[in-house]
């Protein structure tokens, strides 16, 4: 494939020039609007090859100093990806053929790419957008989220806890998930997460880097209607989080070597509760502090689903 190998070729020379800066340079950008089949490609490729990584400053969390590892090695994710994905695109399915819209003028069309769709129309060619647009495959599923994972490399754990994210969104809001939410949904699904259970977690701006459809302060601004929605919710019961867990693993028909992700024991099970506790009310105090301080009062906000 001549074109992704220039495509990997310039990304390279980019990422040794400005390997330092948490930007995307100006030239990447071009290069991933230049041919929307390179848009499967982008994550790998960025970060191609073990010599040429780029070294993302992973931030500590502020919450504790308690390191949770994860109880499964990197290379065996790929299960519990798949156990995710398949349920995620369940519900794409369901909500597809249910026909549900998000009303554009309802703040849950922040996670719709139609918004940014519609605001640089110059950016997405016919064929781009019928990618956009399309259905996806529990393949498509699978492979945003292990592109993420590889350039991330968050804990497997995260997964599960972005699953639980995602489906109380759909249970606060009635979100529809649809070709052109379900990504950035994720996308929010799995910072939040991060934040919660890694230890060491990337910046948005790292984050922007590795997807650059949004910039990072769309994606500062995406995160922030997403804990809006889940209305500062984001603590995650141990009994909750094994309830999600053993579902996942049922899909394997309980197999360990199919599925090798652990349950929690008791010490990751208590520091997920209190993390997750912890950054809900982090979020909902600092949400607080910028409402008194501009004056507002938090209220409820628009969710509006077409059906």
């Amino acid at each position: 494939m001549p074109l992704l190998h220039t495509f990997v070729q310039r990304c390279k020379r980019v990422e040794r020039r400005h390997h330092r800066e948490q930007q995307v340079s100006e030239e990447v950008r071009e290069v991933y609007r230049e041919d929307s089949k390179l848009h499967s490609y982008y994550l790998y490729v960025i970060m191609s090859g073990p010599e040429e990584d780029v070294q993302l400053e992973r931030k500590y969390n502020s919450t504790s100093t308690l390191y949770v590892s994860s109880t499964i090695s990197a290379p065996n994710v790929n299960s519990i990806i798949q156990a995710v994905a398949t349920i995620i695109h369940s519900q794409v399915l369901e909500d597809t053929t249910l026909a549900r819209l998000v009303d554009p003028t309802s703040d849950l069309y922040f996670f719709s790419e139609e918004k940014y769709i519609s605001q640089h129309p110059q950016a997405f060619d016919t064929e781009r957008l019928e990618m956009l647009r399309r259905t996806p495959t529990v393949e498509n599923i699978y492979d945003f989220y292990k592109a993420l994972y590889d350039c991330a490399q968050f804990s497997p754990e995260c997964c599960i806890i972005s699953l639980v994210y995602i489906n109380r969104l759909i249970a606060f809001t009635s979100l529809p998930l649809q070709p052109t939410n379900w990504r950035p949904t994720v996308l929010c699904s799995l910072l939040v997460a991060q934040k919660v259970w890694d230890d060491r977690y990337l910046s948005n701006s790292d984050f922007s880097y590795i997807y650059p459809f949004f910039t990072t302060e769309e994606i500062n601004r995406l995160e922030q209607k997403f804990i809006e929605a889940l209305q500062y919710s984001m603590t995650v019961k141990a009994a909750l989080y094994a309830k999600y867990y053993f579902e996942l693993r049922s899909l394997f028909n309980e197999s360990a070597a199919e599925f090798p992700l652990k349950p929690l024991d008791k010490q990751q099970a208590a520091a997920l509760e209190g993390r997750s506790a912890n950054l809900s009310q982090q979020e909902e105090d600092k949400a607080r502090r910028y409402s008194n301080n501009a004056g507002v009062r938090l209220g409820p906000t628009s969710y509006s689903v077409i059906n």
